[in-house]
């Protein structure tokens, strides 16, 4: 069996229609709401927190205090990333 006839046999696959949540589905959504605004706040507050580290680490001429808010600055960045990515790839996916 090659890959192209099981990309056409998957094609072929109806998708699911979509159900509405259950009744309390709007304090999940209100909880997941708030988790993603959360999460924003972190990944800002983490490259903004890199950002003084690395200008600290700099200033008194401290080497690892200044790769530390580096590494910081580049988690935060990567983090961003991610996120967008992942929400919407989750969107994507929940939409059909």
């Amino acid at each position: 069996m090659s890959a192209h006839s099981v990309i056409d046999w998957l094609v072929q696959i109806p998708n699911p229609t979509p159900v509405p949540p259950p009744v309390g589905g709007d304090k999940i959504l209100g909880l997941l709401n708030n988790v993603k605004w959360g999460a924003g706040v972190a990944l800002i507050a983490g490259f903004f927190i890199g950002l003084i580290v690395w200008a600290g680490g700099r200033w008194v001429d401290h080497h690892r205090a200044g790769k530390v808010g580096v590494v910081m600055m580049l988690c935060a960045v990567a983090g961003a990333i991610l996120y967008g990515i992942g929400w919407s790839l989750i969107n994507s996916f929940a939409g059909g």
